[in-house]
């Protein structure tokens, strides 16, 4: 089985503080990529409007038949998005 291309690899530092940039980002990137693959493995710090940006993402790409990933997600990134209960309208798998 081919392993679909990476959509995009998260930074370390995802607050905040980058949200505006990273709506942009997220908004260039093709809808019809299915599905739309996100490296999470370098996460070390993200917030509450990071994982919001996110969940609102995912349903946009739901919408258009397309499905967000999280590829190995560091424990900070899932510690995170455990505590602000989106962990079960994400969809993970490893690298």
């Amino acid at each position: 089985m081919e392993q679909s291309p990476i959509t995009m690899e998260l930074g370390e530092k995802i607050d905040i503080t980058a949200i505006a940039t990273l709506k942009t980002t997220l908004a260039q990137l093709p809808i019809n990529a299915e599905p739309q693959l996100l490296d999470a493995r370098h996460v070390t710090h993200i917030d509450s409007a990071s994982c919001q940006l996110f969940y609102a993402y995912a349903q946009h790409l739901a919408i258009h038949n397309t499905t967000l990933v999280f590829l190995s997600p560091s424990d900070k990134f899932m510690a995170v998005v455990k505590a602000l209960g989106f962990e079960t309208d994400f969809n993970y798998a490893s690298m």
